[in-house]
């Protein structure tokens, strides 16, 4: 059960699911009760496995949507900076002119 593929996952889910299935309706056949069904070591078992499962894939897709989100994030800045970059792309006019731009900034 240490697959970490989502497909492998749902189909462990359903074979889980299924024996769930025939094991309740076994159970239910040998006339046993609700609570005696509840109690069932076997069938206590497979919950626990349907659990993990539920769980393994909820993290799989939680990871692959944090990863997709990472993806779009990363384009995205590399886009602004790609954008910015060309904004940033001026002609100097006179370094002196800069210098009293400076000066007058300091005297402030």
């Amino acid at each position: 059960m240490g697959s970490q593929q989502k497909e492998t996952r749902q189909l462990q889910l359903e074979q889980i699911t299924a024996q769930i299935e025939k094991r309740t309706a076994l159970l239910k056949s040998q006339d046993k009760t609700e609570a005696e069904i509840s109690k069932d070591a076997p069938l206590k078992k497979l919950r626990g496995d349907l659990r993990r499962t539920k769980a393994a894939i909820a993290s799989i897709e939680k990871l692959a949507k944090t990863v997709a989100d990472a993806r779009q994030k990363k384009i995205a800045a590399a886009e602004k900076r790609a954008a910015a970059g060309s904004k940033k792309k001026k002609d100097k006019a006179d370094p002196a002119e800069d210098k009293k731009k400076k000066k007058e900034k300091k005297k402030k």
